[in-house]
């Protein structure tokens, strides 16, 4: 995204401070406008995209006015006066940049934002690993924290699915740019694989559509908007894509008793899927649930609203005979067995990574440091991540 606009507001924090309090987190950006207000910079661009922002680089740009650095927690704040008298405030986050530059004229600071944008963006990831937008809430709404994450190509674990689930995540994975169907529902008991299948769906569509990982369901769809409305408008390098929000074990928010549980978070959510909040944004929503089919809400299920509605079951006994024989194994299977039981079969399976105790399936991903190095273990030759 670049745009480019005279629009310059203060912001109100909270009724019981100052009119204009300043908390330290927001310095850098105070800073920024408080110098492009007294050069008289009228004209600012903004740009945000996948890349880096280190000390070292910033230097390279311009003057540093402001540098605020955490090396440990891969963010960087500064303010940098480059040349023809541009200024520009850098953000970066866990992978992601973004940068407003001030100039006199648009095309200076569209200038200014094409050098920083070409210094500092990132290569593109290599398909085995992708970027995530893990959201939560913040002081004033969402806060956003990028990851990259292993994912698994489609083909790399469709065998760790039943045929009849298989074949329904397949028509899924290869959906590009649905015309109708916002709506997106996988339910199954624990073990049955979603936070994996969760993983390959991200890396087949991340071509066309980016990928929002919500760590608070219920904070989103609570009270206030500005968290819902943070996410819906964010766009980074997503101006001309589509951006999958994903909401995991968030199945009493779509409950018949969803009302009385969550308030409005029922009618915010189908609201989203293809009411007022989501025109024009091209967001999909993915739920995944425990609850049994009975418990979900008719509206959340109604024709034309799901683009899938996906079943997780246990393989019954045949497949589950299959599966093990595919791996080596000739055991006795009387009963249906999840995916996470039939890796705990095989005598050789690596030992299940415990759940954190604040982190459980897809957001695992967080408290997981990158892989580096070579001879690690291949994605999706074990059952890590395959908690939900």
């Amino acid at each position: 995204m670049n745009t480019t606009g005279t629009d310059i507001r203060l912001l109100r924090h909270g009724r019981s401070r100052s009119p204009y309090a300043i908390r330290p987190d927001q310095l850098p950006r105070a800073l920024f406008v408080a110098e492009l207000v007294a050069r008289g910079l009228v004209h600012v661009a903004q740009d945000s995209f996948h890349g880096r922002a280190q000390p070292a680089a910033l230097e390279e740009l311009g003057m540093p006015v402001m540098i605020r650095a955490d090396p440990d927690e891969d963010e960087i704040e500064a303010v940098i006066a480059l040349g023809d008298g541009a200024l520009a405030l850098v953000d970066g986050d866990h992978g992601q940049v973004q940068i407003d530059v001030a100039a006199l004229t648009r095309g200076g600071a569209d200038a200014g934002v094409k050098r920083l944008r070409e210094r500092l963006k990132a290569e593109p990831p290599v398909p085995e690993r992708i970027s995530i937008a893990f959201w939560m809430r913040g002081g004033d709404g969402g806060d956003v924290r990028h990851r990259q994450i292993d994912a698994p190509a489609f083909e790399e674990v469709s065998g760790n699915y039943p045929a009849g689930v298989r074949r329904q995540l397949e028509r899924l994975v290869t959906t590009t740019e649905p015309e109708r169907g916002r709506l997106i529902l996988w339910r199954g008991p624990p073990g049955t694989g979603k936070s994996h299948a969760l993983r390959a769906l991200a890396r087949a569509w991340a071509p066309w559509c980016s990928s929002h990982f919500i760590m608070d369901p219920e904070e989103l769809l609570g009270s206030g908007g500005a968290y819902l409305l943070d996410v819906l408008s964010w766009d980074g390098d997503d101006e001309d894509r589509w951006r999958l929000v994903i909401l995991e074990d968030a199945g009493e928010l779509i409950a018949t008793d969803a009302r009385a549980i969550a308030g409005q978070a029922l009618s915010r959510l189908l609201n989203v899927a293809d009411g007022l909040l989501g025109q024009g944004t091209r967001t999909l929503l993915l739920i995944t649930t425990n609850e049994r089919l009975g418990r979900l809400h008719s509206a959340a299920r109604r024709p034309g609203r799901c683009l899938a509605e996906i079943e997780f079951v246990p393989f019954a006994t045949v497949e589950a005979r299959a599966w093990l024989a595919d791996r080596g194994q000739s055991r006795e299977v009387k009963a249906p067995l999840t995916l996470a039981e039939l890796y705990n079969e095989i005598d050789d399976a690596p030992a299940a990574v415990p759940d954190s105790p604040s982190r459980f399936g897809f957001a695992r991903a967080l408290d997981r440091p990158p892989r580096r190095g070579d001879g690690q273990e291949p994605i999706g030759s074990g059952p890590i991540g395959i908690g939900k």
